[in-house]
């Protein structure tokens, strides 16, 4: 990662951390994951800003559709867990 990218992202850590927390719900673990794994994939170059917005704005997308990603396997497993739980109880 470049070090001008670095230091937009450092200057910006404050506020991304509270857009996490929004498209969170509140929950302050979940909005960490979330931003971890939005650093991830900046990070491991999976990611690439076009220009075509500011940083800033493009940055909190990658944040709400990380949150949105992490928000459908958090209920992809609940629901698969209350199926495993209903079959163990003779339910299903």
């Amino acid at each position: 990662m470049e070090r001008e990218t670095a230091d937009i992202l450092e200057s910006l850590h404050p506020d991304a951390f509270g857009w996490a927390l929004h498209c969170c719900g509140g929950d302050a673990s979940r909005a960490e994951d979330v931003l971890q794994n939005a650093y991830l994939k900046l990070a491991s170059g999976r990611l690439h800003h076009s220009g075509a917005s500011s940083f800033k704005t493009w940055w909190f997308g990658v944040i709400r559709y990380t949150a949105h990603e992490e928000f459908r396997r958090l209920r992809y497993r609940e629901s698969l867990l209350g199926r495993l739980i209903q079959q163990l109880a003779g339910d299903g």
